[in-house]
């Protein structure tokens, strides 16, 4: 869940835009309206309230909208969510099984509505606020108007043109903080890249059928 959870809002700093404040979302939409598609490795930090780090992770990532996803965990253990934009695949090795869910409704109530392409689910979830750092250095603010959510704010850090890092701040306090590496904008991503194979001899649980 914490890989997925933080997943859902790296997406979210992909593709999120739209009008919930007319200064403040097109400041945002004028740094991501330009971009289809990223790849990148990443640096996954989780700190609880007071701010000690409870774990680490590394791995890669490959996105293109809509909703379609490749997020590998390299270190320290292997995990793998795929999404072809309908189809949610969950692999991890060291359990050996693999979790099939489907990309639905459901995702209008985490941060994956986004980059789903739905303005008025947008609009209707989150507030959109410019923190102004600096020009070099642009920060946004995300506030869910859902209260009940399980996420109390997203913060999307650029460096310069480019999402550099963002920042999922839970309910509880907890946040988790991802860092960006060796991004590169609008690569050819084909849609193979988008699929997964089911390795033999693993468990599969199948939310779809």
């Amino acid at each position: 869940m914490k890989v997925y959870s933080a997943l859902i809002a790296l997406l979210a700093c992909t593709f999120v835009y739209g009008e919930t404040s007319q200064s403040d979302s097109q400041k945002l939409q004028d740094l991501l309206g330009p971009i289809k598609s990223l790849s990148a490795t990443f640096t996954q930090s989780i700190y609880d309230a007071r701010g000690l780090e409870l774990d680490s992770s590394e791995g890669l990532f490959k996105v293109a909208s809509p909703a379609k996803v490749v997020w590998h965990v390299t270190a320290p253990l292997e995990q793998r969510v795929i999404s072809d934009g309908i189809t949610l695949w969950i692999y991890d090795p060291d359990l050996d099984q693999v979790v099939i869910n489907k990309v639905g409704k459901s995702v209008n109530a985490t941060p994956a509505v986004l980059f789903s392409g739905s303005l008025e689910s947008l609009e209707a979830s989150y507030q959109v606020e410019h923190k102004g750092l600096s020009i070099e250095a642009p920060s946004f603010l995300l506030t869910p108007k859902d209260n009940g959510g399980l996420f109390a704010s997203i913060e999307l850090q650029f460096a310069g043109l480019n999402p550099s890092a963002i920042i999922i701040t839970d309910t509880l306090g907890q946040s988790t903080a991802i860092t960006l590496d060796d991004l590169l904008v609008n690569p050819v991503l084909g849609a193979d890249t988008f699929t997964f194979s089911i390795p033999s001899g693993v468990d599969v649980i199948n939310n779809v059928q």
